[in-house]
Formats: structure tokens, sequence, C-alpha cells
């Protein structure tokens, strides 16, 4: 199991037991289970999800340590009824707060993209549109900490219009974190499509850029791949690859709308970030 499957475990159990699916008694013993692995990832410099960081507190994780550098516990809310539920309804509404923030934020980012997007269309007949997913592989077992350290290298490399992106007119990246996945970027380039058509090569360019700078460690996933394309086509979704600024493209345009709002779909809550570095952006 790697920090990703127990960060999640541990929301989901906190939210199982705040929803009253356990019985109060019994609450403790399960959260028990997860006290030595808890204590071992926990960062006091990161910023977890109201669950996550309702657990740590509970726990004391979060709290001081005893002569022996374990983690002591207040045990009281596991006494009275009462105060437990109420923490419980408490971390709930804190909760929703924070899975609503996260939508009205994703909401405001597919408005940014929308527009970008309709500018760039506004100033060119084509444009070529490259869809490419980042992560690590499962055993690499990554955390936070080096995912933004390796995403500031890789958009470092945009930036400098390194090899592949040299020809790029614009792009965006959004951090989610899956419960398969793990911590992943999505990342949609733009190039000129009047100058650029080979949207399957990019996307791989980009891929191995990304292996590379995990030294191997990095995979990803490319939406441009001939095989995929051919699927979205069939499905009349295609909207990445070139894309025209005509009339008979319509469809097209409005699928690329979709593919590019994908970065910052709002119905993607189980994709928050259940830790990140303070002041870490996730979208831009």
């Amino acid at each position: 199991m790697n920090c990703n499957e127990v960060l999640i475990q541990i929301e989901d159990l906190m939210l199982s037991i705040c929803s009253g699916k356990y019985h109060w008694k019994e609450a403790e013993y399960e959260l028990e289970d997860y006290r030595e692995v808890a204590t071992n990832i926990y960062d006091p410099d990161l910023e977890y999800s109201p669950m996550l960081q309702g657990y740590f507190d509970l726990m004391s994780i979060s709290h001081s340590l005893d002569l022996h550098g374990r983690t002591k516990r207040d045990s009281s809310l596991f006494r009275s009824r009462t105060d437990f539920i109420d923490f419980c309804d408490g971390l709930l509404d804190e909760h929703d707060r924070f899975i609503n923030r996260h939508k009205r934020q994703r909401r405001r980012n597919f408005k940014v993209l929308k527009k970008n997007f309709e500018d760039l269309l506004d100033r060119h007949c084509k444009l070529l549109l490259v869809r490419v997913d980042v992560s690590y592989l499962y055993d690499a077992n990554k955390d936070i900490h080096q995912f933004d350290a390796d995403l500031n290298t890789f958009r470092r490399l945009i930036h400098l219009r390194h090899d592949c992106f040299e020809h790029v007119l614009d792009y965006s990246w959004a951090i989610e974190q899956g419960r398969k996945k793990g911590y992943h970027c999505h990342f949609l380039f733009i190039y000129n499509g009047s100058k650029h058509m080979r949207d399957g090569y990019y996307a791989k360019e980009v891929g191995e850029i990304w292996r590379d700078i995990t030294n191997g460690d990095g995979c990803y996933f490319s939406c441009n791949r001939k095989s995929h394309k051919d699927n979205y086509r069939r499905q009349g979704t295609l909207g990445i690859g070139t894309i025209q600024r005509n009339h008979d493209e319509v469809e097209k345009a409005l699928n690329a709308m979709n593919a590019i709002g994908y970065l910052a779909s709002a119905d993607k809550e189980d994709q928050h970030l259940r830790a990140k570095i303070k002041g870490m952006r996730c979208f831009g």
C-alpha cells in the first residue's frame, strides 16, 4: 500500500464514521488500525483535506509526542457519544464546504480555459490540441513534495521552449489525486495548427520528457494516440488534434471545448488533493 492509498482510505473511513455508518464506540478501534502508517506519513508542513486533518487531530498525530516518541491521544471524544457526534457533524460541515469551494474554483478555472481557447481560435484559423496526463508508476510511491518538484522542473522546460515545447502557443495544467493514479497532472498544449500537424508525435515527446525528469518513475497517458483518437471519433467526441475555425468544424470545436473542460470539470469531486504543500497552485 502506498501513501496515496493510505490517505484516501483514511479519508473514506472518516467519511463513513462521520456519516454514522459505524457505531460511535467502534469508531476508535477502526481508526486505531491506521495509527502507525498515518504517523509515518504525517507531515506538519502540508495542508490536508478536512477529513484527514480531522483524523490526525482526533488521534493526536498532529500534536505532541510522549517520552518514547509515540503520539499521545486525548480519548475523551471516544467516551462521550454527544461530544463524538458533535465532532463528526462539525467535520462533515467542513468537508462539504471544502468540496463546494473545490467545485466553485473548478468552474472559475473552466471559464479561464474557455476564454483562452476562444481567443486563440479567433487569432488562428487552425489549432493543434495535445492532451497528456502525467503521473507515477504505482511502485514509485512518490509524495506530493516530489511531485511538486518534478512538475516545477517540467514547467520550467516548457517556459524555456525546450524541444517539443518550442512552438507551443499556450498551455494549461491541472493537478489531481485519483484512487488508482495517485497524484497526476492533466496537461493541454496548443500549437499553431497551420504550421504543426503531428499531434501524436508531440504528445509522445512530452511524455518522454516527463519520464526523463522522473528518472523512469513517471508514466504518461497520451490522448492523442491514433487508437484513442479513433475511439473518440467513433463516439463522436473527438476534440483534440487539428481544430479548424470554420462552419464545417463546429461539432469538433464543441468537442474541443469539452476536451479542454475536462481539466476543470466540477463533477470530479473525488479527484481533489488530500494533501498539498501550503500555498501550492493546482491549476495554471
